[in-house]
């Protein structure tokens, strides 16, 4: 019997073994056939389809907070749960050929340089806080995320653009899957009995995404990409559409003042560029007219926000806890808070609010993270944790802020995507690769890294040119004949 055991354990090893040598073989005939296009369609991919498939075979309950807590996901059926690994397996295995296809070809950075130190201080925090932590633990999923990153900065460059469309045909596909599921199977997907501020409409879309707050955050990114990159055809027009529906079915306060904030941010981004362009020819057009009108709305609104209206309005929007009543989140931060003090350099460690520490405090039972983006870096990874998180989203401002202009205003939006969630939500998590929310983060940082780079290759080429007409041999001159 036991000679048994050893051969069954030594199949399995060989049969892993070959498996791991054909996925990488398969992994880096795809990539030299298909290149970065191909690599970015592969991640985009597979990060939402996966879980796709996950929300259309789980059973889905609305529950209430606590009870959600504990039912989670737990029905996964066999075959989707082979779809995640697979998924993860084939996203790790393209990731590792593209690092390792760098490293042979000793690939320097080109552009990101910034990003590249931020990503590199949130995996140090990873390792700190994994082993130096109040409860150690290593989470494998965490090298996942960064390795995937980390490819962006060193594989083959491609236009910004690009990125934007693969992200769109995914986004696109998820947007129309949603409405039309809502509408074959409304139960699954769709919540009723829901009070928001549209009058007399009780239902909230949830989609093909674990809930609400994660569907609407897809949809705004849509129809940001969809503004910087405008298709000619009808599916264009299309995913618009149903982007925007979406936004409005998932009821998401947060999501709509921040929609509101990014088109104020795009409008203020391209009327500055025509009215310095305007001031600098000395003419009057839409810009400076522009201009003016918003500067009379600005007025305007400022005197309509000290009165009754506003105050009711403002506590309309206010009436949902997914935007501002922080009802039981002051004591998750309480929470998060006391639990750092234990260990203020290195924090609690990378499982801090998994399910043994919810259960260990029984008041916050309902939380997942610390529902603050910097309360959950200092609770997970201390001081060092908070400072390598600050470093990275600083990177992201500094590039964001950057391309601006050149992007009208998108780059700013994108940003406002993520950091409009900072305050109440954990918008950037490296724990979970096959996410809604990761998925999001993985765009903004793949947009940015592709500009950083492109901007590089024009400087280098610029500079190139310039020295080479500095140093070209000019023709002798003749000696002039008296």
């Amino acid at each position: 019997m036991y000679a048994l055991y050893i051969s069954i354990y030594v199949f399995i090893a060989i049969s892993a073994a070959i498996a791991l040598v054909l996925g990488v073989f398969t992994a880096s005939r795809g990539v030299e056939r298909f290149g970065s296009k191909g690599v970015m369609m592969v991640y985009l991919w597979l990060m939402m389809l996966a879980p796709a498939l996950r929300i259309m075979t789980a059973p889905r309950e609305y529950l209430t907070d606590a009870d959600a807590t504990l039912a989670g996901y737990t029905a996964i059926s066999g075959p989707v749960t082979w779809a995640l690994r697979l998924s993860t397996v084939a996203i790790v295995s393209v990731a590792g050929v593209v690092m390792l296809m760098a490293l042979i070809r000793r690939q320097k950075l080109s552009g990101g340089t910034f990003l590249a130190v931020g990503l590199g201080a949130v995996f140090t925090t990873m390792l700190t806080s994994a082993g130096l932590g109040t409860k150690p633990a290593f989470i494998h999923q965490s090298l996942y995320t960064v390795l995937m990153l980390a490819t962006l900065l060193v594989m083959p460059r491609i236009a910004p653009e690009q990125v934007a469309i693969q992200a769109k045909r995914v986004l696109a596909f998820l947007m129309i899957g949603s409405l039309v599921l809502a509408v074959i199977q409304p139960a699954h997907y769709v919540q009723t009995g829901y009070v928001g501020i549209i009058p007399g409409f009780h239902y909230r879309l949830h989609g093909l995404a674990p809930h609400a707050n994660s569907l609407a955050p897809l949809a705004l990114l849509y129809l940001i990409l969809a503004y910087w990159v405008r298709g000619k055809n009808p599916w264009h027009m299309l995913g618009v559409v149903s982007a925007a529906a979406v936004l409005v079915l998932s009821q998401s306060k947060t999501i709509w003042l921040t929609a509101l904030l990014i088109v104020f941010v795009i409008v203020v981004t391209r009327v500055s560029r025509q009215f310095g362009q305007e001031l600098r020819s000395a003419r009057i057009g839409w810009g400076t007219i522009t201009a003016l009108g918003a500067y009379m709305g600005a007025g305007l609104m400022l005197l309509w926000m000290f009165s009754g209206e506003a105050s009711r309005v403002f506590h309309a929007l206010m009436a949902d806890s997914d935007v501002s009543t922080l009802t039981g989140r002051t004591d998750i931060w309480r929470v998060t808070l006391d639990t750092w003090r234990k260990s203020p350099w290195f924090g609690y460690g990378p499982n801090l609010w998994d399910l043994d520490f919810r259960i260990r405090h029984h008041g916050a039972l309902a939380a997942w993270h610390a529902h603050n983006q910097f309360l959950q870096a200092l609770g997970e990874a201390g001081i060092v944790g908070l400072t390598s998180m600050l470093t990275y989203l600083a990177a992201l401002v500094y590039y964001a802020v950057r391309f601006a202009g050149p992007t009208r205003g998108v780059t700013l939006a994108l940003l406002l995507l993520i950091l409009s969630r900072t305050m109440t939500e954990v918008p950037i998590r490296f724990s979970v690769l096959l996410d809604a929310t990761f998925f999001v983060h993985a765009v903004v940082f793949a947009v940015l890294v592709m500009l950083a780079r492109q901007a590089s290759a024009a400087g280098q080429a610029s500079a190139s040119l310039q020295a080479a007409e500095a140093t070209a041999i000019k023709p002798a001159q003749l000696p002039q004949l008296t």
